[in-house]
């Protein structure tokens, strides 16, 4: 079974989807969804199906739900748990693209999608993925302007 795009893979993804959001988001909104990007990967700590209960919005919702109430609980602000969402959003939206199928309905629609455009292990995607949100972020989090 063919497993995810690389760590480096979708913290840049994360990086290069966020980071013009910076100037409204916020630098640590945008690296807290980062780290998060990942999460949908707990299932291979887990050692449960790979992209089966974790690839999916569902997922996505309860743990900005968790996440909410542990910040809170922290002290820390309580909307930096919607980069929880956005950092599992943008994981299935990526790993969509490889060749796996996988359900991001799941549980309301068990059907399993796949576009296929490249495998999830391709160096070059990832790299070439971690360099430029790379980049973007280093960009962004200087003070460069969005497009808009």
């Amino acid at each position: 079974m063919e497993g995810g795009m690389n760590r480096p893979g979708h913290m840049g993804a994360t990086l290069l989807a966020l980071s013009p959001f910076i100037p409204k988001l916020g630098v640590e909104f945008v690296a807290l969804a980062a780290i998060f990007s990942m999460l949908p990967d707990v299932d291979l700590v887990l050692k449960i199906r790979h992209r089966e209960y974790t690839h999916n919005f569902t997922f996505a919702a309860i743990s900005t739900l968790l996440f909410f109430f542990l910040f809170r609980y922290a002290g820390i602000p309580e909307m930096l748990a919607l980069s929880v969402f956005a950092a599992v959003s943008i994981h299935i939206a990526v790993d969509v693209f490889t060749m796996q199928k996988f359900p991001p309905f799941f549980p309301f629609s068990r059907k399993r999608v796949a576009f296929k455009v490249f495998r999830s292990d391709n160096s070059a995607v990832n790299a070439g993925s971690f360099i430029l949100g790379s980049i973007a972020f280093v960009y962004f989090a200087g003070g460069g302007n969005a497009w808009w």
